[in-house]
């Protein structure tokens, strides 16, 4: 009987709360899933998992004995690290959870070096518009950017970032380019759904100045991917990230509209599950993301 395994086994099913999430994530069957926690259970003479319609949840053992298995299983790691003489090598698989375009434009650069001096370390990202649930997904750090709601979570700030209004030439050829925020009221917008109350934007623009519009269009979605391919396409003014529309603007595909004026600066955050000590892998891509964002001018808004 696999003690280690049982223990890596039933860890993975009380933090997804899910056989089948579980089996995928340790690439093994259900039946090994579900005869594996069946036999812890039977070992300790004591039920460690509710079972109901809606998933498993824990039980008062099954809860303890879970923060056990986890400092069992990060103990394991670290020994197993320090014998190979790898005190200052992180290894193994960090899953990081974020926007895509903050990944892709932001994060990739700082890791593409790092992971090339630390080839034991691998990165898997989960890019994501909507906010999941860390500890269900398996995932070891988060990137927010906006409020951070759940109390559960430790954060770390990395710092804040602008956003500003963009549309393709097309549009602006048929609409206009507005010349004042008050201007936004006869204009479409590519609405970003989820990142304010309503569709209420506020400007901050040169001098303290603030303005106060309420987006209308036929275009919503809640990813900023899709509002930015939708303002290319000439459907509106998107709310997009300066540094993530680089090109886009060199080419001429979109356009800054109303330079100078800027959305309210949103933090950012990276966030990761309370209770549990943080592994050497995590620690060092936490570490990382600290450093590399103390001296990154894009997240540094004015």
């Amino acid at each position: 009987m696999d003690r280690l395994q049982q223990l890596q086994v039933f860890r993975r099913v009380v933090e997804t709360g899910n056989i089948t999430r579980a089996a995928r994530d340790l690439a093994m069957s259900q039946p090994s899933v579900s005869r594996i926690v069946g036999e812890l259970e039977q070992r300790l003479g004591v039920p460690l998992l509710l079972r109901s319609p809606r998933g498993l949840s824990a039980t008062e053992a099954g809860t303890a004995f879970h923060l056990d298995a986890v400092r069992i299983l990060d103990a394991l790691e670290e020994a197993e690290a320090a014998a190979r003489g790898l005190q200052g090598a992180p290894t193994g698989l960090v899953r990081i959870s974020c926007v895509a375009s903050f990944y892709n434009a932001v994060v990739m650069p700082w890791l593409a070096p790092f992971l090339a001096t630390h080839p034991g370390l691998s990165v898997e990202a989960r890019l994501q518009s909507k906010t999941v649930d860390l500890v269900e997904e398996g995932i070891d750090i988060g990137i927010r950017i906006g409020p951070i709601r759940q109390q559960s979570l430790i954060a770390r700030r990395l710092g804040r970032v602008d956003f500003a209004l963009f549309a393709a030439p097309a549009y602006l050829a048929r609409a206009g380019m507005p010349q004042t925020p008050d201007e936004l009221a006869h204009h479409e917008f590519c609405i970003l759904r989820g990142a304010r109350p309503g569709d209420q934007l506020m400007l901050e623009g040169p001098e303290g100045a603030t303005a106060s519009v309420t987006m209308q269009g036929r275009i919503a979605a809640d990813a900023i991917e899709t509002t930015q391919i939708a303002a290319e396409a000439g459907l509106g003014l998107a709310l997009l990230a300066p540094w993530g529309v680089i090109s886009q603007v060199a080419t001429g595909r979109l356009v800054p509209v109303l330079p100078g004026w800027r959305a309210e600066p949103r933090e950012v955050h990276a966030v990761w599950p309370g209770g549990r000590a943080l592994s050497r892998r995590v620690r060092a891509v936490l570490d990382l993301l600290v450093d590399r964002a103390a001296a990154e001018p894009r997240l540094r808004a004015r």
